[in-house]
């Protein structure tokens, strides 16, 4: 995400919290199937953290941003995945299918979609709602699909449009006494409901990656899902954003680099589901463990030293590709005036 010119130490905090919790879903996302705590917590996260990501990347995002870094950076690491699948898993050919995202690389195709789509969508009347309707529309649509992370980008793009539009002071609404006792309210109420109730929902719905009728939902009114599964999400976040610290915090430098671990754990991640790890995670307390190693993980992969090591890849200088623009070159000057 871009940097701003005077930190605001929230936004550093939010975006540590966001990507520690990215971490987190994705380590217990093999226990899944077999843990019903691991699910209840894995829903509770997918819940909020990916609307809430695409809010605040939205809401640093300008209306005249680059798409080249986050290209270069997509064509690397899909790249690099790829190999990784390719070793791991014994592929009888190696393959690389940029059309089609691997893994935590569709944020960085969706990202590109967002910023191409944004200027267009801010020169209408009603932006937001007619994401919003794209949004649900878009689940009927069988054509749609996983290539270049369209749906998701669909799905996901009212987020990005709410964060562009939204302002600094609104946030401190957030944070008076009676909203954060609410807010901390409703996060006990649902992570009450996911662990006694919440055993049929189906995480699927909250990756935003698959059409209503893949989802069995075929149903003309199936759309009302989708609504109701944002509704829940705008809550959740709201509620989030209310309880992370607005000051300065221990995670607050964390948060400066949060790409180096969104792109980087998956590595270990994939290693250690090859190696069996996950056939030893049984109990409450291995669950617990392998929680608190996500969060010492994304630590270590937002540290200094990971950035001096893998800065080339993550920041490449590619002003060869843009025109100097000091001297500005209207159409008019073009013609000779």
């Amino acid at each position: 995400m871009p940097e701003v010119n005077r930190r605001d130490h929230y936004f550093d905090n939010v975006k540590f919290v966001l990507i520690a919790l990215v971490v987190i879903g994705h380590v217990l996302e093999p226990l899944y199937p077999t843990s019903e705590s691991a699910k209840a917590l894995y829903n509770f996260i997918y819940f909020f953290h990916i609307p809430l990501f695409v809010f605040i990347t939205g809401y640093f995002s300008t209306n005249s941003g680059k798409l080249a870094p986050y290209l270069f950076l997509y064509i690397i690491f899909e790249s690099l995945y790829t190999l990784l699948d390719y070793y791991l898993n014994g592929r009888s050919g190696l393959q690389f299918t940029f059309l089609l995202p691997y893994w935590v690389t569709w944020y960085l195709l969706a990202v590109v979609l967002w910023k191409i789509a944004l200027p267009h969508f801010t020169k209408l009347r009603h932006p937001i709602l007619i994401a919003v309707c794209l949004a649900v529309l878009s689940g009927y649509v069988s054509t749609l699909g996983y290539t270049l992370s369209a749906l998701r980008a669909i799905n996901f793009f009212p987020f990005f449009l709410a964060g562009y539009y939204m302002k600094r002071e609104y946030f401190d609404y957030l944070f008076n006494r009676t909203v954060k006792i609410v807010s901390a309210l409703i996060i006990i109420l649902v992570l009450v409901f996911l662990f006694l109730y919440g055993q049929d929902i189906n995480c699927e719905w909250l990756w935003g990656s698959y059409t209503y009728s893949k989802l069995g939902s075929p149903e003309w009114y199936a759309g009302i899902f989708r609504i109701g599964t944002a509704a829940v999400s705008i809550m959740l976040s709201i509620s989030v954003l209310s309880l992370i610290p607005t000051r300065r915090t221990r995670i607050s430098d964390f948060g400066i680099r949060t790409m180096y671990p969104f792109l980087l754990h998956g590595f270990v991640l994939k290693i250690m589901a090859h190696l069996g790890i996950y056939r030893h995670i049984g109990t409450w307390s291995d669950q617990l463990l392998l929680i608190l190693f996500a969060v010492a993980l994304t630590v270590i992969l937002s540290m200094k030293g990971v950035e001096k090591v893998c800065g080339f890849m993550f920041k490449p200088n590619l002003s060869f590709l843009y025109k100097k623009s000091n001297v500005p070159i209207s159409r008019t000057q073009n013609l000779g005036s």
